[in-house]
């Protein structure tokens, strides 16, 4: 990806994402100062190709199709014209990956895509479709047949958080597009191509189906379907799926049979003999899908898209993040130099001065807005006590909002009084009418008595909040300085009964020996030892494997492996020891600090401990379940299948796997070799 760092229209482009024969994709954002809380697409025509009318037709189709979607599996077009005579269209952005791009991964971790998850990316792409075939015109109600032509990994998209999105509606077919296909003319990737759009046939969405089923199959065993020395080859190995194509469990035998039918029914070359709609076939895989993982949750999906690119996201929110800090600058430098420019434009040519007396009182300085409109600048003349008179002169400016920028008011002598009116001009008749003409205006005097009210609400509502904290902050641990004192020596004072702080240590007093008579014996709470927001938490230690047989040190002290917990106090260093059978000792010191965990009462932290020898272990399981494995009697971890090549101590584990839902259960014993991948591939039985 190149940085750009440009305006284009009322957008600022960030960086370019991808470059075709005729079209350009930018991550961009809104070209104003708060304009950074959305990242869009803008996808916009080569510098130059704007002459070639049938790439223009294309790009105009992709907006008439694709502007009324509405559906959270399509990515939304919110936006499209024309800039610098480039048209564009601006889009959703969506942080994630294509199809294309996590086989890609896979392949290089030599992974299989999991079969419920190639189930779910497919199933919700169905959904988009069928959304987009039976769309319909908003205005007339007519469907407007629309084939999206061009499933293929590439224009699926997965994002970070799950959601599955069809992108790039370019060459769709539609009532709408003011030209068809040229007879002899194929669109599409070739590999992706139905038989009917190889002979020429007219398409509907069942076109799109067979694509899809294409794309199912290649998720599942992680090879192309229809690949070939040339584009001509592959077209050959199309016409002839009917005898070309194999169930994808003769290649990924994790693939159960009922997956095999929904994929060969929809790679049918008789488009009567697929599903009919992409609804049926979404229903169809939405059904297999939990009854093959009843437990399954689309955020599961979520979990492996982090996981896969986890350092392709650190590194990209590292360069956005820089990159919207340069588009800050930039555009911040570029506001202020187009006010400069207003500024400088508007600046006065002569500088007019005019004296203005108010006779018979004494008052503040009021300034007068020009009635030129320009900046000018007013010399004022105003009594003083003793009849001294005070000349000065004022800048002003003109608003938008038609009031002078003024400085605070002072008083010229004691027993000032402010002015209630307008000055009275002295000297020619037109200078007097452009006074009054002024007084039309509000006084100043009421503007500033505004804004005294507006300064003394805003105390009062400070000064409320002040008092609110130092009440009741001590029961979450915020003490202001002198403020609460004073509240608290108030409270006492007063004989008030103060509920406990438990931010603060409770000290029983001293008990006299005398002899107190009953009714008037003081009465003072006696905190036993617990857990206090701002003072102590409880800590709760989850340690990985299991605690039993764990030797656990605490701040010197013993802690009871059965419940490896202990009340420990707030910024104050801590000193934690773990010795486990088959497992390095782990140490480590540690400071719960006070201004992150002061408003809780208990804490758990994890303690996961390394083996000393340490092999990796595969499993996948059908349906999925979880695993329970232990070594020598003892319970190590608790994971759900699938998982791949994770670290596990070597030994010979036992494996309990379960899956309460459908009732189903096995135990298998595999031994993991310190440096060697162990696989265990099972099918889970149903309990007796």
């Amino acid at each position: 990806m190149a940085d750009v760092l440009k305006k284009f229209g009322r957008y600022f482009l960030l960086d370019q994402l991808a470059q075709g024969g005729m079209a350009e994709i930018y991550r961009a954002r809104l070209a104003t100062i708060d304009g950074a809380g959305r990242l869009i697409v803008i996808k916009r025509i080569q510098a130059g190709q704007g002459e070639n009318s049938e790439f223009l037709q294309m790009f105009r189709s992709e907006i008439k199709v694709t502007m009324g979607f509405n559906h959270p599996n399509i990515v939304q077009l919110y936006d499209f014209g024309e800039e610098e005579q480039q048209p564009f269209i601006a889009m959703e952005y969506l942080d994630g990956k294509n199809v294309r791009q996590f086989l890609s991964r896979f392949n290089e971790l030599k992974q299989s895509f999991p079969v419920e998850l190639a189930t779910y990316v497919v199933e919700q792409s169905a959904s988009g479709l069928h959304y987009a075939h039976a769309f319909k015109d908003k205005f007339s109600g007519e469907p407007l047949n629309i084939v999206h032509r061009d499933i293929s990994p590439q224009n699926i998209l997965i994002s970070y958080e799950g959601t599955v999105k069809v992108i790039d509606f370019g060459i769709a077919k539609a009532t709408v597009n003011l030209e068809s296909t040229r007879a002899g003319v194929i669109k599409g990737k070739p590999s992706y191509l139905s038989p009917e759009q190889i002979s020429g046939e007219s398409l509907d969405g069942r076109c799109d189906l067979f694509a899809l089923g294409a794309v199912l199959w290649e998720l599942l065993t992680g090879k192309k379907l229809f690949a070939g020395e040339s584009d001509l080859a592959v077209l050959k190995l199309i016409e002839s799926c009917q005898t070309f194509v194999k169930p994808p469990s003769t290649l990924n035998p994790k693939v159960p049979k009922e997956l095999d039918y929904i994929v060969l029914k929809c790679l049918a070359k008789n488009r009567d003999k697929r599903y009919q709609t992409a609804e049926e076939l979404q229903r169809a895989l939405h059904k297999f899908l939990y009854s093959y993982m009843a437990e399954f949750n689309p955020s599961d999906l979520a979990y492996y898209a982090k996981d896969l690119f986890k350092n392709d996201i650190v590194e990209d929110r590292k360069r956005i993040q820089k990159l919207n800090d340069r588009a800050e600058v930039l555009l911040s430098n570029e506001i202020t130099e187009g006010a400069t420019k207003i500024v400088s434009e508007s600046a006065p040519r002569k500088e007019e001065t005019r004296t203005l007396v108010e006779p018979k009182r004494t008052a503040q300085v009021i300034a007068e807005i020009a009635p030129s409109g320009r900046g000018q600048r007013v010399e004022m003349e105003l009594p003083r006590a003793g009849g001294t008179q005070i000349r000065g002169t004022s800048g002003l400016s003109q608003t938008r909002t038609g009031l002078g920028s003024m400085s605070p008011p002072r008083t010229l002598g004691s027993g000032a009084i402010p002015s209630a009116r307008p000055p009275v001009a002295q000297g020619s008749a037109k200078r007097t009418s452009s006074s009054s003409s002024s007084s039309s205006r509000r006084p100043p005097s009421q503007v500033m008595t505004r804004l005294w009210a507006g300064t003394r609400k805003l105390a009062i509502f400070a000064a409320a909040g002040l008092v609110g904290v130092a009440l009741f902050g001590p029961q979450y641990g915020i003490r202001l300085p002198v403020i609460s004192e004073f509240v608290d020596s108030l409270a006492l004072t007063k004989g008030s009964v103060k509920p406990p702080n438990p931010a603060a240590p409770v000290i029983e007093p001293e008990r006299s020996t005398a002899s107190v008579p009953q009714a008037v014996a003081p009465v003072v709470p006696v905190v036993q030892e617990a857990s206090i927001p701002g003072k102590n938490l409880l800590l709760r230690l989850n340690v990985v494997p299991g605690a039993e047989g764990t030797q656990i040190m605490l701040g010197g002290i013993a802690i009871d492996n059965k419940n490896p917990s202990r009340i420990v106090s707030l910024d104050a260093p801590l000193e934690l020891s773990v010795d486990h059978p088959g497992f390095k000792p782990l140490k480590r010191e540690f400071v719960l600090e006070s201004r992150q965990y002061g408003g809780l009462r208990e804490w758990s932290m994890d303690v996961v401990l390394e083996p000393q020898r340490v092999g990796f272990l595969t499993i996948h399981t059908t349906p999925s379940a979880e695993a329970n494995i232990s070594l020598g009697g003892k319970l190590l971890f608790v994971k759900k299948t699938p998982f791949e090549q994770e670290k596990m101590p070597a030994g010979a584990l036992s494996i309990r796997l379960v899956n309460s839902v459908l009732g189903m259960e096995k135990t298998v014993q595999v031994s993991v070799e310190e440096g060697k991948i162990s696989n265990v591939d099972e099918r889970l039985e149903v309990k007796n």
